[in-house]
């Protein structure tokens, strides 16, 4: 399931949980963003979307 702006649900809701990933996301190119939208696609689990969205807290515009 995908918001209105393409971004897979689980992403989304991981984003909304964490102000610092979502700010770093938001601040992300197109390519970048689509990267990691990709990326979320292929995650199984809640911990494995954490895990990247912590990727995305702790790094500045240097995730990918």
């Amino acid at each position: 399931m995908y918001d209105m702006n393409g971004v897979p649900q689980g992403l989304s809701m991981a984003l909304s949980r964490n102000e610092k990933a979502m700010i770093s996301f938001s601040k992300l190119n197109e390519n970048e963003r689509k990267k990691v939208v990709e990326l979320s696609r292929s995650v199984r689990s809640k911990q494995e979307m954490s895990r990247l969205v912590s990727k995305l807290e702790n790094t500045e515009n240097n995730f990918l």
